[in-house]
This record gives structure tokens, C-alpha cells and sequence, in this order.
């Protein structure tokens, strides 16, 4: 342990501690859940990936456009001797130099933070944070809060604490974006002075858990920690936390059971059979006797007047979209869903015909909404019933697009009342088929209903083709790739689209029998 001296006062740093050292992203792993921290923290079991699908596509753009706010500055450059960006950081905080990428370290806890700003007047430090949101979460303050307690910890006095984020009001013109509307500076020192009564009791506790595991053999059971998963749904390791879960899954299953499962699992309850009716919500009730049965639920009543107003022939759409958090299209704001792909299935009931129209936009340097628009009104029949899944997504699409070229306005007025939610039954229990497993997504329900499914497909969800679009624009893709990458765009579209004319013929010919 080494001692380090400064501004009169004795602070210690264990450079020469073998222990793994305490990230804080770790330690906000811990704030969610105990076992997970303790599990990853031991190698048991991995880290969890927190990055999204093209979130780092934008992040170099987004960082310069923070670190243009600061010019002049030197950056701790990453090393794969961790060791090296330590003592270079420390050579700028002890020559009072403001700087990138400031590695800190204090006992065992290390922190990367994006800007050190040294304040000549005040002589101390500012905190600074980058992050392409578009407004502060709980998170933040708890990880400034770490930086604080380790600079501090090191012997430097810390002023205060600021963020840069996203201004989402912010309406892109065309050209270079404009760091001044785009970005804003969030001064979050009087929010962290208002909390700290909580945050330091956060981080008390955090250490004695830490002492108190120093030595001592670790219980993972869920049922003695706080805190603890909302749901062992997302269990980092259910063999750790929830032994015997396995062989009591079914009780995780229920809808909107989270925190009640625990509990059930607790009194030992380990199927749908074996909770009382007593503590079951009704639909949660149809759950129960589904699975009891093996049969697949029908609320004859209910579907019958959600389907009363269908005309004979019906269509099925879905979208594919970007959301980038730097606008790349003018009149978009950060984070708004741009489409660039429709797959549009038609049913002619009457004569059992299916037509499929489907458009891409493969220009990706040029805005595809108005192509978008183009096409979906000459493809999509006049007075005809729309089936989407989750359908405000698609209905949002069509208002945003027709909103930045009014001359579909007229169109999406016409659209707008024919749309139903498809989602819908499965949310209310209307339907529930048992290989559901509780579950009400297009890809859970797909393959319990037909011999079709996502599986097999190179792109398998929506945040995947979002990231591959996303390639293609940033130019990151061979041209062969971009062929292959396009292909599978249109695939997984058109599963989405022909999974809904699927589950609607399934329900009208369920209906028709019953």
C-alpha cells in the first residue's frame, strides 16, 4: 500500500494491490444487483454488453463535437498498459492540466473520466461527462458521484460536476451541425449537493457489503440481497441466484408476476398449477389453465368485436427505420425513426389472393422518407384495414414523414383511422397459446401459430437492421457486403409483415370454427 502526501493531508492508493480493480461500471452493477456485481467481479460470469447496436457508429462524431468545446487540451491516450494512461494522468492532475480521458485511481476503484477542467480561481476541478442522451438519469449522478469520491480520495478538490448532452428539441437544417443548438450543458452540482445524503449512503453500503465479503464465502440466493433483478427473467446467472429455477421456470413465466415471482419461488411454488388462483390476476388465471390443458386460449367475445369493422380485403405493414442521435437528414431532430424500408402483405379474403409490395430505399445518401411515401401510396389500396404490430410505431412513421413533405398530409389523413393493433389480443390475453411462455412478441408468437420464424434469418431483429442501414450510411460495408446486407434488410421485413397475414388468417379461421 502505498502512502501519498498532499495539501497537508495523507491519502493512500493501492497501487500494489493484486485485487481486480472496481470499474464503475461495476459499481453501478452493484446498485442494480448485488449478485451480479459479486458474479462478475469473481469471473463466474460475464460482463453484460451495455453497448447498443450503432451506437458507436455515431460516438466518434459525437465526442468531437463535445471535445471541440474544449480546445487546446491534451488527451490521456488508452495504452494497453493501463499503467502508462495512470501516471500520465496524474502528471496533468498534479500540474493542474486539463485534460481527456483522466484515469483515476484511489485504493481499488478506477474511473475513466471524459474531462478534467481545472479552475485557476477556484483552484479546484470540474467533472465533465459526455453522453448522447437527451436527458439525466440516475446513472449519471451515481457515476459522478464515483469520480468525485475517487478524485477526492487522490487529494483533489473537486468544484463541481457537468454533462453534455443531446439538445432533442434540437431541428437539423442541412451542413455542418451547429455544436451551440445542438449540444447542451447540463451543470448537475446542485442536484448532486441535493442528493448526496443518498448517494453517500448508497456508497456506504456498497463498502461495508464489500468488507463484509472480503473473506466470506459469497451466497448468491436472490431471496437474502437487496438489491436484487426485478426479474429473474434477465438473471445474469439463475444457477447462482435461483437454484432449482430451472426445474421452476414456469412460476418466472407468468405475466407481470416480476417481484410476485419471487415470492412464489420463496414459498416454493415451482409451476402454473402450483399458485393458487387466489394470488392470480385474471389473466394471469388464463395463463394457468392454457397451460394446465395444453390448449390454446380464445376469448371468442372479445376478438369478434375487435375484428368487427375489418374490411374484406386487409393489409399487413411494417417498417424499418433508423433512429441516429446525430441527425443525418435536414428537418429531423436526434433520436427520430427515419424509414427506409416497408414490407406491405395484401389479402384479398374473398378470393385467397396474397400480394406482396415491398420498397427499400438503397440511395443512402439521400433521404428516403418522401421515396417512402412515394411508393407506400401507390402500393397501399384506398379504404382498406392496415394490421400492424404495436402499430403507434408505424402510424408515427407515416404522420413524421408526411408532416416534412406536406404533400402527403392528405394521404396520411386517409390512412390513419384504418390502422389496428395486431399486438393487441396477445396484451389481453384474448389469445395466449402456451409455447408463448408468457412471452407477446411477434417472435414468440410466430412460431407457436405457423411454420415460420426468425430464426433462420441473418438479421433477427429490429435494433440489427436499424445498426445495418446505419453501415451503409457510414459507409463502413464492401460493395458485395452492402448486396448481402440489403438482401437480408428485405428478408427479415418481409417475415415481419407475412408473420402478421399469418396470425390474422390464424384468428379469422379460429373464429370461424369456434
Amino acid at each position: 500500500m502505498q502512502t501519498i502526501y498532499r495539501n497537508g493531508k495523507i491519502y493512500t492508493n493501492s497501487y500494489d494491490t493484486a485485487l481486480t480493480p472496481i470499474t464503475k461500471s461495476l459499481y453501478l452493477q452493484y446498485l442494480k444487483c448485488q449478485n451480479a456485481f459479486h458474479l462478475i467481479r469473481e469471473g463466474i460470469v460475464s460482463k453484460p454488453n451495455s453497448t447498443s447496436f450503432g451506437g458507436y457508429l455515431e460516438w466518434g462524431e459525437f465526442l468531437t463535437l463535445c471535445k471541440d468545446q474544449f480546445p487546446n487540451n491534451p488527451t490521456v491516450e488508452k495504452s494497453t498498459n493501463r499503467e502508462e494512461s495512470f501516471l500520465q494522468s496524474e502528471v496533468y492532475l498534479n500540474g493542474n492540466v486539463s485534460h481527456f480521458g483522466s484515469q483515476l485511481r484511489f485504493q481499488n476503484f478506477v474511473g475513466s473520466v471524459e474531462f478534467m477542467e481545472y479552475e485557476k480561481e477556484r483552484e479546484g476541478w470540474i467533472l465533465w461527462d459526455f453522453r448522447p442522451i437527451g436527458s439525466i438519469k440516475q446513472d449519471i449522478l451515481r457515476s459522478f458521484f464515483f469520480y468525485k469520491t475517487l478524485a477526492e480520495g487522490m487529494g483533489y478538490r473537486v468544484l463541481g460536476c457537468k454533462v453534455i448532452r443531446i439538445q432533442t428539441k434540437f431541428v437539423y437544417k442541412g451542413g455542418p451541425i451547429l455544436p451551440e443548438e445542438y449540444l447542451l450543458v447540463d451543470d448537475v452540482t446542485p442536484r448532486m449537493e441535493s442528493e448526496r445524503g443518498k448517494r453517500e449512503e448508497e456508497w456506504n453500503q456498497f463498502l461495508e457489503n464489500l468488507e463484509a465479503t472480503k473473506n466470506n464465502p459469497i451466497s448468491y440466493s436472490f431471496l437474502n440481497h437487496s438489491p436484487s433483478c426485478r426479474s429473474l427473467k434477465t438473471c445474469l446467472s439463475p444457477a447462482h441466484c435461483a437454484m432449482g429455477r430451472e426445474q421452476t421456470k414456469e412460476i418466472f413465466e407468468y405475466r407481470d408476476s416480476s417481484e410476485l415471482a419471487k415470492q412464489w419461488f420463496a414459498s416454493g411454488y415451482n409451476s402454473y398449477d402450483s399458485v393458487p388462483d387466489s394470488e392470480l390476476s385474471p389473466i394471469q388465471k388464463i395463463q394457468k389453465e392454457a397451460h394446465k390443458s395444453g390448449t390454446v386460449h380464445f376469448d371468442k367475445q372479445s376478438l369478434s368485436s375487435y375484428l368487427s369493422n375489418v374490411t374484406k380485403s386487409v393489409a399487413f405493414l411494417d417498417f424499418e427505420s433508423i433512429n441516429p442521435y446525430i441527425p443525418i437528414y435536414p428537418e429531423t431532430k436526434p433520436f427520430q425513426h427515419i424509414p427506409y424500408l416497408y414490407s406491405l402483405h395484401i389479402w384479398d379474403i374473398e378470393t385467397d389472393s396474397l400480394t406482396h409490395k415491398t420498397y427499400l430505399h438503397e440511395d443512402v445518401g439521400s433521404d428516403p422518407r418522401q421515396s417512402i411515401l412515394f411508393h407506400l401510396q401507390k402500393d397501399l389500396p384506398e379504404g382498406i384495414t392496415i394490421f400492424s404490430f404495436n402499430d403507434f410505431f408505424e402510424k408515427l412513421i407515416i404522420q413524421e414523414s408526411a408532416t416534412a413533405f406536406p404533400e402527403y398530409l392528405e394521404f396520411w389523413d386517409s390512412v390513419k383511422s384504418m390502422f389496428i393493433d395486431l399486438a393487441l389480443p396477445f396484451k389481453k390475453l384474448w389469445v395466449y397459446h402456451p409455447g408463448q411462455n408468457g412471452k407477446a412478441s411477434l417472435k414468440e408468437i410466430l412460431p407457436c401459430f405457423s411454420d415460420e420464424s426468425h430464426f433462420g434469418l441473418t438479421i433477427r431483429e429490429g435494433q440489427d437492421a436499424n445498426y445495418q442501414y446505419l453501415r451503409l450510411i457510414k459507409k463502413q460495408v464492401t460493395a458485395e457486403e452492402k448486396k448481402r446486407v440489403l438482401e437480408d434488410l428485405i428478408a427479415y421485413c418481409k417475415l415481419d409483415s407475412y408473420g402478421l397475414f399469418l396470425i390474422y388468417r390464424m384468428l379469422i379461421e379460429k373464429l370461424s370454427v369456434i
